[in-house]
């Protein structure tokens, strides 16, 4: 490679210095490195990641309750009826939540009756939170007190001062809307729920705190944090500019310190984990108490928000506070609250690149170009200039990853300016000859980015019906000791080449993958199509899923990295099985006693030693001949009184059988059909020939330890030879 002339390199040499003088020094004077453009293709970068799934990770622990056009509907009434509220408060009482946080501010009073029953409902509740709204100002301006009790308790309990550092540019509240004096003082807490877009329409940044007066009110998720963590607001650490720091204290619950990224104002990234109708549960809240009237369901319901926090708020048509975030347009505010708890529960939070850092980069790129331009061909600086910008782009996705936020059009803007910069004085000084190569780079546009098509799931019908189906769990076993011995990274990896992998096989036998909880999946066959042999491609998938981790075993064990195996429990039966969301949001899944004892098998796989158990109630829809099963035992679930028969599943007929498994099989069988029979001397010589062929045989020794306590003559009419389970 042949340098340029003197006259060009040393021109070159001249222009690298004063181009990166000039790109400094316009980000120096404006300030701040971060544009408009920056944030709006850095949304493209996060939806991308966000549907690649390296979002922020979901805590299990929050959930919507919504208040939509069909609730009203189901009310019967065009407003919101504080009545209907109380009730919907009475039931969230009764089903433990941790907290509720709502979306709405009751500033003026509605029927009597109807205040006084929702004030008593906050009251038993005692875990609400209702926020307050406030006009902000840039500048520090005096705040409007008023009369009144709620403005008594805000100023006396919910005003605080935290340990401040920096200098502080806060946004501070003119004026509030605040809720009537019997609703503030009743509620368990408060916070602000003042949202502020960016120049662009885009609610990217919450406001974590807001001056009022001589104190600061925190936003709504984070005062229920505090309040359910233990810690005090006072106690929190505000770097104006850095970051704000809610520390572990002594006696909170708090684990690790959780660090928030935060400019000079409070603000900071709102850290959101999927769109509006991907993320968290969401039920209606009608349907909340349709479900709860229902014995059948109301267990299900515990599950679903024993212990949870609930953000509640009105999303009806005409009546939601929506605004576009950087995962979609029009979404309900409400999202905001729930991304920055999940956020907080998870100590997820995105730091952003400063300023200084940014201009080292710049100057080293400069530095770079300039080195570039001094080859005789253009195409090394062209070549150059190009491996920047797609480095570039490779760092933001990279620190994308990361939770860093780089700002890529501020730094891909000052590269073309360098760039251009350089090309253009070279082609003035080389010859008019060479002008071609200035046009062709002056027409140079940076690839588009390119989006991921998302596929529209196809319309279901709002409701649930009732229909029989299969369904599947399945869990890793010892996942938190094996967790342990790795590192996140390495964790996340082999987890999702594990899911991947599972859910292929789901997908490939006409199934359903219901969600993913950690390890844990769970997945249903018969829905949305109507399949008669459900029950088979459930039990087919289930001995495939065995099969795929033991050829995944081996790679692992190449690789060094731990021996896993899963247990997976599959029922039949009659669920719920529908939409359980809105019409704007489908979240198909299904409910019902069937559901929650297809998880109670998964987890009594590990009382066995066993991989893959079903109940007799799928042994009977499986096509005859097709598969070889095992009576295992009679158990009953926690959670149920009625004993269910289990099965072990050993294979396909089609699969040739290990002659020592079937000898074993049939020593259990035959020692089981007799310990049934009452026949205890039968069955202890069945199940002692199956402790000859399998000596550590868990369940051959459960039941001769089982039998020894029994008289087989003086056993009830009714005894049916089962076991209870205590654990799920």
């Amino acid at each position: 490679m042949r340098f340029k002339s003197k006259r060009i390199s040393r021109l070159a040499l001249l222009l690298c210095p004063a181009l990166i003088l000039v790109v400094e020094g316009f980000w120096a004077w404006r300030g701040d490195v971060w544009t408009e453009a920056d944030f709006q293709v850095m949304d493209l970068f996060y939806r991308r990641a966000v549907a690649d799934d390296h979002g922020p990770p979901l805590s299990p622990r929050i959930l919507y309750l919504t208040i939509s056009d069909a609730s009203y509907d189901a009310f019967g009434k065009n407003i919101l009826d504080r009545a209907d509220l109380a009730r919907v408060n009475e039931v969230l009482g009764d089903l433990g939540v941790e907290a509720v946080g709502f979306d709405i501010i009751f500033a003026r009073p509605s029927r009597h009756e109807a205040d006084q029953a929702f004030a008593a409902s906050l009251d038993r509740l005692g875990s609400a939170y209702l926020p307050a709204g406030f006009a902000l100002s840039e500048d520090p301006a005096p705040f409007r007190w008023e009369e009144g009790a709620a403005f008594d308790r805000f100023r006396d309990e919910i005003l605080s001062v935290p340990r401040e550092m920096g200098e502080a540019r806060p946004f501070h509240a003119v004026y509030a809307l605040m809720q009537m004096d019997a609703f503030a003082l009743t509620a368990m807490g408060s916070g602000h729920i003042s949202a502020l877009s960016d120049s662009d329409g885009v609610y990217r940044h919450a406001l974590m705190l807001v001056r009022v007066g001589d104190g600061y009110v925190p936003t709504l998720s984070l005062s229920m944090f505090l309040d359910y963590m233990r810690i005090p607001f006072e106690e929190v650490v505000v770097e104006w500019g850095k970051r704000m720091v809610i520390p572990a204290l002594q006696g909170s619950f708090l684990d690790a310190d959780v660090i928030i990224p935060i400019d000079s104002r409070g603000r900071t990234f709102i850290p959101f984990p999927r769109p509006w109708g991907e993320g968290f549960p969401r039920i209606e809240a009608h349907s909340l108490l349709e479900h709860y009237e229902n014995p059948d369901l109301r267990g299900n319901l515990l599950e679903y928000f024993e212990g949870n926090f609930v953000f509640l708020g009105d999303v009806s048509i005409g009546t939601a506070d929506l605004g576009q975030t950087p995962l979609e347009s029009d979404a309900p505010l409400i999202v905001v609250h729930a991304a920055m708890l999940n956020g907080l529960l998870t100590n997820t939070f995105y730091s952003t690149w400063s300023s200084g850092h940014l201009l080292v980069l710049l100057a080293g790129i400069g530095v770079l170009l300039g080195g570039s331009a001094l080859f005789r061909s253009s195409w090394v600086l062209y070549g150059t200039g190009v491996m920047v910008l797609a480095g570039l782009a490779a760092l933001t996705w990279a620190e994308l990853l990361q939770f860093r936020l780089f700002p890529v059009a501020a730094a891909g803007g000052s590269t073309l300016v360098m760039g251009f910069g350089l090309v253009a004085g070279i082609e003035w000084g080389a010859s008019r000859e060479q002008s071609f190569i200035k046009n062709a780079f002056s027409r140079y546009v940076p690839e588009e980015v390119v989006r991921r098509l998302l596929i529209n799931p196809e319309l279901l019908r709002l409701g649930g019906e009732e229909r029989v189906m299969s369904v599947l769990f399945s869990d890793l076993a010892n996942f938190t000791s094996i967790s342990e011995r790795m590192t996140p990274t390495e964790l996340v990896h082999l987890l999702n080449e594990y899911l991947t992998e599972m859910t292929r096989i789901v997908l490939e036998e006409g199934g359903i993958v219901d969600k993913y909880e950690g390890d844990a999946i769970m997945a249903e066959f018969g829905a949305p199509l109507n399949l008669p042999d459900h029950a088979d491609r459930a039990v087919r998938a289930a001995l495939r899923m065995q099969s795929s981790l033991r050829e995944l075993r081996k790679d692992w064990e190449v690789r060094g990295l731990p021996e896993m195996r899963c247990r997976v429990g599959i029922n039949t039966g009659t669920m719920v099985v529908g939409n359980m969301g809105s019409h704007q949001v489908l979240d198909y899944t299904v409910i019902g006693d069937a559901v929650n004892l297809a998880s109670r098998l998964e987890g009594a796989n590990k009382r066995y030693n066993t991989y893959v158990m079903i109940s007799e109630f799928t042994r009977r829809q499986l096509t005859p001949d097709l598969f070889r099963t095992r009576p295992l035992d009679v158990i009953r679930v926690k959670g149920k009184t009625e004993a269910v028969l289990v099965h072990e599943v050993l294979g396909e007929v089609s699969d040739p059988p290990d002659p020592k498994d079937e000898a074993y099989a049939r020593a259990y069988e035959e020692g089981f059909t007799a310990y049934l029979a009452r026949d205890f001397e039968a069955a202890r010589k069945g199940f002692d020939a199956a402790l000859a062929i399998r000596p550590d045989d868990p369940a051959s020794t459960d039941i001769l330890s089982r039998m020894a306590g029994l008289d087989p003559h003086a056993l009830p009419d009714d005894w049916d030879g089962s076991i209870a389970l205590t654990s799920k």
